[in-house]
Order: structure tokens, then sequence, then C-alpha cells
């Protein structure tokens, strides 16, 4: 960021983010509209965005251009978890919240909810989600979407897991680059529409063993922790 876009003077108020977040002192970030459509973002981005400018308070944020758009509601969740991953020293340098169909609807049956269960069906139902989702799908209970309780149960669940699926909302993925992030959502996507598709046909799928998987993990040296 240049000198000219340091020197650029807010152009709405100053609003509070509702966390305190050091490592953003002094960044910028374009961040989308509230209630703006992602098909607009290529053909219009700066109607549809907006670039903000965190305080030097590291509690507050001020729109500089092009003109006052307020930001996505999600926004505490998404610099809560910039923080994070700067805090860190993680070479994650992207993340991605996106609202996949067929993970939204397993997170409306109790049964997935429970500790590692659905991490355990998506995993079973092919090998490549293993591969690409080695850490397997973390849950966070219903919150109030836009919520700092609900950046902060995130940062929590992203601790352990490269991708955090809200109850009956969305998924928060992290990842090296933002390929690296959807990759991982892809992939567990996948798995769970072959599940459907299983269900679909009157069975319960049975799903790779316990053995099988742990075979795949052994043989490719999955990794258990995040690598960075």
């Amino acid at each position: 960021m240049d000198a000219e876009c340091k020197a650029m003077p807010a152009i709405a108020p100053v609003k509070k983010i509702g966390m305190v977040l050091p490592q953003l002192k002094g960044k910028y970030f374009y961040c989308k509209g509230t209630g703006k459509r992602m098909r607009d973002l290529a053909k219009f981005p700066m109607q549809n965005g907006s670039i903000v400018r965190i305080c030097d308070d590291c509690a507050s944020y001020e729109i500089i251009a092009d003109e006052p758009v307020a930001p996505t509601s999600e926004l505490p969740t998404h610099l809560a978890l910039q923080n994070y991953l700067l805090e860190t020293g993680s070479c994650y340098k992207a993340t991605l919240h996106t609202h996949p169909i067929e993970l939204v609807a397993m997170s409306h049956i109790q049964r997935f909810l429970r500790g590692d269960e659905m991490t355990r069906v998506l995993w079973s139902m092919i090998p490549e989600t293993l591969a690409f989702a080695p850490l397997g799908i973390g849950i966070v209970p219903y919150g109030l979407p836009s919520s700092v309780e609900l950046a902060e149960a995130t940062l929590e669940k992203i601790k352990k897991h490269d991708v955090v699926l809200w109850e009956k909302h969305g998924t928060v993925a992290v990842g090296q680059d933002i390929m690296d992030a959807f990759d991982q959502t892809d992939v567990l996507c996948k798995a769970a529409n072959i599940y459907m598709c299983a269900r679909n046909m009157g069975s319960e799928p049975d799903g790779m063993t316990a053995e099988a998987m742990k075979e795949v993990q052994d043989v490719f040296n999955l990794p258990k922790t995040r690598p960075c």
C-alpha cells in the first residue's frame, strides 16, 4: 500500500469490529458489501464492496474507497481468522466462507453434529476426502450470523480443523491459498453428495471401514495436525 493510499481519508464513520485484533493494525482489506451478490463483484467490484482500513486501536475500521458500502456482516469472523493466522505465523494465507448445500443440509440432522460423526461419514465415502481434508470438519453450534460469539467459536475449531461447519449456515475454510481452501470444502461437499445419493437409493451406505481409512492415512502419511 503506497503513501497516497495511506493518506486517504475515511468516507464513512468509524465502525467497531467487536474484537481487538492487534495483528491487523493499519492493514487494508477489500470487503464484499453486505447484501451484495458475489456474481456482481467481477463486473462492478467497487459498487458492490469497499476498501477498509483497520484503525490504530485494532478494534475498529474505516472505509476509505470508493463508496461507503457497508462490509459483509461476517467481517468479524474473517478478520479474526486473518489475525489468528498472522499471530501464529501460519503459512495459511486464505480463508473461504461459503454456503455448501450438502453440508448445510447435513447440519440439520443432530446425528452429524455429535463428536466426529460427520467427519467419519464423509471420510468413509471416498479416499480422496481423507487426502484433501485430512483434518476433517469441525462443528460450531448455531450462532447468530455476524456475532462475535460465532467468530470466537470458529477460532477455537479452526485450531484443529481446516474446515469448520456453522450449523444451519455454512462453512469456513483456511488454506495456503484460496484454491487450497476451496478444494478442501469441495471434496467434503462431494463426499456429502455421495452419501446422499446412496441414501436416495434406499440404504445407509456402508462406507469405508475404519481399517481401510487408517490404511489410507498411513500409506499416504496424511497429517493429523496442521502442517504450519
